[in-house]
């Protein structure tokens, strides 16, 4: 199987939040488009420092993760807003090594509604939901 990549326009949650309280007159909304890794075995949106920095998203905690090179504390940022495929959620992020891939966990994937599809390497939206945006609350 290979590695299956997608577009991911990522904002400052606070920034939107500003702007729409204040109208047009609050400062630009800070934004960046990448390409990332679309990770089932990761559960966050990962990024790296540097778009973090360009983001301006504040780090609010750290934790232990487990990775395939052992135990290692990564930093917690918050809150982004992601869009893929047109659809929209919020999202904390875990900084990563500038070595490492930009990654999209399964936690933004579920709560978009988006699924891999293995054969065609492309983040679609979820078959099972007949094309419409659906959450479970089950």
């Amino acid at each position: 199987m290979g590695r299956t990549h997608v577009d991911v326009e990522i904002e400052n949650f606070a920034d939107t939040v500003l702007r729409k309280a204040a109208g047009n007159g609050h400062k630009r909304v800070r934004r960046v488009t990448i390409r990332a890794l679309a990770d089932t075995g990761s559960a966050l949106l990962c990024l790296h420092r540097d778009t973090i920095r360009r983001l301006g998203l504040t780090h609010f905690q750290s934790a232990r993760v487990r990775t395939a090179s052992g135990e290692v504390d990564r930093r917690i940022y918050g809150t982004a807003r992601i869009t893929i495929l047109g659809r929209q959620c919020s999202a904390d992020v875990m900084e990563i090594p500038d070595d490492v891939s930009p990654l999209v966990g399964y936690i933004p994937l579920e709560a978009l509604d988006l699924v891999v599809d293995p054969r065609k390497r492309k983040v679609v939206r979820n078959p099972e939901s007949g094309g419409k945006y659906t959450l479970d609350l089950l």
